[in-house]
């Protein structure tokens, strides 16, 4: 399940916007795609907190920590609920340390398998961003867009996603997307069984100077490596 939320996080965690006072096409969901994409690859690099929350079977868990993204490609998730875990990448492997379980994921990214658990690995990079858009259809969820939703003036272009093929992970998808910034502020996801994942990010700052070294990994040597856990054969 970490895995899946983990995969959620990434993809959103890239799609930020630092832009301002866009031309609107109201009539077209492909046209604030198009924008959510072009954004991202404008984006050099940013640190945000993040706050991540599930409910199955009526019971809710919750998460949280900071995020920080540099191009290209380079991740890193500290969290501090559940505190320890990490997810870190510099591009070409990605690792995620589950504390409790005192064991380590290690992704190959170069990798060209079918993904299981969710969306593509390389979520935060432009390529990764393009495949979620390709891997489902999507619409807006209603006529009226962009539209406030009680939250202060702010109004917001909400889009419906829906897996293309049901491979797993999350079928439905619904992204709430600042009309201004073309920022998605909010995500929520569900999948087949019905648990619903919700992730948002707050305090995003574009400005922090992130060095390369904070996309290392630093592996404790009690820690179980487990190779490739994100992917499938077939």
């Amino acid at each position: 399940m970490k895995v899946c939320l983990v995969l959620f996080a990434l993809v959103f965690g890239g799609a930020v916007s630092a832009q301002v006072a866009p031309s609107h096409n109201w009539h077209s969901p492909s046209e604030v795609v198009k924008k959510i994409k072009k954004n991202f690859s404008d984006i050099n690099s940013y640190s945000a907190d993040f706050q991540i929350k599930t409910v199955e079977n009526k019971k809710e868990k919750s998460m949280k920590g900071k995020c920080f993204y540099k191009r290209p490609g380079k991740i890193r998730y500290d969290f501090s609920d559940p505190e320890g875990d990490e997810i870190v990448s510099d591009g070409k492997t990605l690792y995620i340390f589950i504390k409790k379980l005192g064991a380590v994921g290690k992704q190959d990214l170069s990798m060209d398998k079918k993904n299981s658990s969710g969306p593509i690995f390389t979520t935060n990079s432009p390529d990764g961003l393009n495949r979620l858009f390709r891997k489902y259809h999507y619409k807006f969820d209603s006529i009226e867009q962009p539209r406030s939703l009680g939250e202060g003036s702010t109004k917001y272009f909400v889009l419906d996603l829906d897996q293309r093929e049901k491979i797993g992970g999350f079928e439905k998808m619904k992204l709430f997307v600042d009309s201004e910034s073309y920022l998605i502020k909010r995500a929520v996801a569900m999948d087949g069984r019905g648990k619903e994942t919700t992730i948002s990010f707050l305090n995003i700052n574009f400005s922090e100077d992130i060095q390369d070294g904070v996309f290392n990994f630093h592996m404790s040597g009690n820690a179980k490596i487990v190779n490739n856990p994100l992917v499938s054969e077939n």
